[in-house]
């Protein structure tokens, strides 16, 4: 295939996976590459059961990745944090996009004006966990309420009464124009307002992302020309890459899904040559872990902090998995 040809993006036909096809699409006219959107339907879109009934592994990518497979698109472009950790034979990751913001947002009351028995909309257990134990530190008691839906089906949750607020990724609020974000993800960010919705960006203190949150994988089939192969990884970034890869690993070395209960943020402080130093956070549900033959210790999630310097951020992560997972063995009462 000529690398002129203009390159065929496939992702589902989503309000925000649209937004990230036409910023990947902008990374490439800006390389002077022409490309054309394939939309596809994804069994996520089909099933609305709950992410934890379907088992929400792979259910936005898999679709994608057959249409890969079958040569009617060029390149995939996925919300990296959707991905199964275990890289399907034939297919590549060809690069990682800078990555956008990684926090989480409140939207429909600011965090200050959450009081007890607030009623709080998402789908995922990180979160469901993290809130839950924030609001128990300050005496409060909160119900989370499984969702569903895209933007703008949560945020009209939120206008319905349905529930309180609804928690949303900050990357994909950017994204769709709904949200703007200034300096790094660690930094403060005044209380905020989405689509008319009071909101407030959490800080990683209080709710640390999925694995991967806020990266982009551009995902490939191993026999596509290599000129265009090369054109692509051009949008690679390095740094984007060597944290999501070190969050990965600390999460597939735990053996969980991007549904389970864990929690990650590496962010690369330098670089020596080959080395990277870099910090990683983690918070992981203990009821994730079931392959103890005990219960651990009381206490809902173990929080992991770790800084090193590393050639291989994937076996960083899965080491700094491997100490927790040893930790927790120690925490099994004895007979």
């Amino acid at each position: 295939m000529s690398p002129l040809a203009p390159v065929r993006l496939g992702a589902r036909r989503s309000p925000l996976a649209r937004a990230q096809v036409e910023l990947v699409a902008g990374l490439l006219a800006a390389r002077g590459v022409s490309s054309t959107f394939v939309g596809v339907t994804t069994t996520g879109d089909v099933d609305q059961r709950h992410l934890t009934e379907i088992g929400g592994t792979g259910i936005f990518a898999g679709a994608v990745r057959d249409a890969l497979r079958r040569g009617e698109v060029d390149l995939a472009v996925h919300s990296l944090k959707d991905l199964p950790t275990l890289q399907p034979e034939g297919l590549s990751i060809v690069a990682v996009p800078e990555r956008e913001d990684t926090r989480d947002v409140l939207v429909g009351r600011r965090l200050a004006d959450l009081g007890d028995g607030a009623r709080i909309g998402t789908g995922a257990p990180r979160r469901a966990l993290q809130l839950q134990e924030w609001a128990a530190a300050r005496g409060l008691s909160w119900e989370i309420v499984p969702v569903r839906g895209n933007v703008d089906t949560r945020i009209g949750l939120v206008r319905t009464g349905a529930v309180d607020a609804v928690v949303l990724a900050a990357a994909g609020l950017a994204r769709l124009g709904h949200l703007e974000l200034a300096g790094l993800d660690n930094e403060p960010v005044p209380d905020t307002v989405i689509k008319g919705l009071p909101g407030s960006v959490l800080p990683l203190t209080l709710m640390l992302p999925a694995p991967g949150q806020g990266a982009l994988a551009l995902e490939v089939h191993d026999s596509l020309d290599p000129a265009l192969r090369a054109a692509l990884g051009g949008l690679d970034h390095p740094g984007s890459r060597a944290e999501s890869l070190a969050e990965r690993g600390f999460l597939a070395r735990l053996e969980a899904g991007c549904t389970a209960p864990v929690g990650a943020r590496a962010v690369v402080k330098s670089v020596r040559g080959t080395s990277l130093d870099l910090t990683l956070d983690a918070v992981i549900g203990r009821t994730l872990l079931s392959n103890l033959s005990e219960p651990a210790n009381a206490g809902s999630s173990l929080r992991v902090s770790a800084h090193g310097s590393t050639a291989d951020p994937e076996g960083y992560g899965a080491d700094r998995a491997d100490e927790v997972l040893t930790k927790l063995q120690l925490e099994v009462p004895r007979p």
